[in-house]
């Protein structure tokens, strides 16, 4: 395992500086005024900051013999399964009921069943988390979110 992350991170490492000159060719303009390569050209040294930390941790670190275990288990898909379902059917009630109503419906749906919280704290997380998202996206951004049944709410 450790020659595997040594291996890679120096592969990630030299794949971030090639990015990084891509960025760089591309024209980086300045910080107000950023040009086509500037977030390609940060990307690349993010890219080589966390490649050279695991080489770092990787070189240092006592050699402990690792526990395999199975990557599937301890999956639960039941609710894998249901996220999924949920995911579905609220991209086909989206624009029927509109972005606040099925947004609400999908976030008390996923925090009461996925992990059990009180019915409370389900209705208030997500009626709260609907209307901070719709005052962000369709307030201050000015995004089109679709209105559904609810379109006096949305003008």
């Amino acid at each position: 395992m450790r020659r595997a992350d040594l291996f890679s991170s120096v592969f990630w490492i030299i794949l971030g500086g090639l990015i990084c000159k891509w960025g760089y060719r591309l024209d980086l303009g300045t910080l107000s005024e950023p040009g086509s390569g500037f977030i390609i050209f940060w990307m690349g040294i993010v890219m080589m900051g966390l490649s050279l930390s695991i080489f770092l941790i990787t070189l240092f670190r006592k050699i402990e013999p690792v526990k395999r275990a199975s990557l599937w288990s301890g999956v639960r898909w039941h609710k894998l399964i249901f996220v999924l379902v949920s995911l579905l059917l609220y991209t086909y009630v989206l624009v029927p009921l509109g972005f606040l109503l099925s947004t609400s419906l999908l976030l008390i749906l996923l925090f009461k069943f996925i992990e059990p919280q009180k019915w409370s704290i389900a209705v208030a997380g997500a009626i709260l988390t609907v209307f901070i998202s719709y005052a962000i996206f369709h307030l201050w951004l000015g995004s089109q979110l679709p209105k559904g049944i609810l379109e006096f709410f949305m003008r």
